[in-house]
């Protein structure tokens, strides 16, 4: 268990110091390069994972947003290997999603493996 130390002002001005429990943190976001295509496939799969973990997934690339509400919405996105995406992840189990999820944005699903 990871412990901080939180620094706290009361009326007086007088500094007390506090141990905090640091909790893990639902929402993450990961700035990637994608190495795969995007298509109803993988956009499928992601909805999957988000499924699966119980998480909401959500990719922006230039001006355009998706999230795993709407297939379409990801498929919309156009994303092609080498386009940069911003992948935002909300959840309880976000770092199991973020790996699944690297793998569909890599090309590393189960249908290109050989």
């Amino acid at each position: 268990m990871k412990f901080a130390y939180k620094v706290l002002k009361n009326k007086d001005y007088d500094t007390t110091i506090e141990e905090v429990e640091v909790t893990k943190s639902t929402e993450v976001s990961f700035i990637m390069v994608a190495k795969g295509v995007l298509g109803f496939r993988e956009s499928a799969r992601l909805v999957k994972i988000a499924e699966e973990t119980n998480c909401m997934i959500t990719i922006a690339s230039g001006k355009k947003l998706g999230t795993t509400e709407s297939i379409l919405s990801m498929v919309n996105l156009a994303i092609l290997p080498g386009k940069s995406l911003v992948l935002n992840i909300k959840g309880e189990r976000n770092d199991e999603a973020f790996r699944m999820a690297a793998k569909v944005i890599n090309g590393e699903t189960d249908s290109n493996v050989a």
